[in-house]
């Protein structure tokens, strides 16, 4: 006797809706992660009691170090070219603001003449950054 063998269909694994639950995982991590702007320069900014307001859009800034190096939105720069360049940066983006990121052992004198220059290259807003003390 012949016994009639049934077709079978062979298995395989449906992974569409595996795929969606990974780039609807992807597009939750990315929308809920946030994002910090820091820099590679160590400073270390004065503190205060008070909090910070934020800024809401986006503003120059000058981080003066310790050593007194002089950075401007992150790259190196002279004493001497920064009055040009915050020129040149205003023109170009339009933002009359300024944040002073210098390190708390820099003399006065140093941040002093950042405002100044500043004010000369037509900057109108100044805010100096500083970190909440830890209670």
């Amino acid at each position: 006797m012949q016994f009639r063998k049934k077709k079978t269909t062979p298995l395989s694994i449906d992974i569409t809706p595996l795929i969606d639950v990974v780039f609807l995982l992807l597009i939750f991590f990315m929308i809920s992660t946030t994002f910090i702007n820091v820099t590679g320069i160590q400073i270390e900014l004065p503190t205060t009691v008070s909090k910070p307001s934020p800024s809401k859009q986006k503003s120059l800034e000058i981080t003066i170090t310790a050593q007194q190096q002089f950075f401007f939105n992150g790259q190196p720069i002279k004493q001497i070219q920064l009055q040009q360049a915050l020129v040149k940066a205003k023109e170009s983006s339009g933002q009359t603001d300024l944040i002073i990121r210098a390190d708390g052992r820099v003399q006065h004198k140093v941040v002093v003449f950042v405002m100044d220059t500043a004010k000369r290259a037509g900057v109108q807003k100044f805010s100096i950054a500083t970190r909440k003390v830890e209670e």
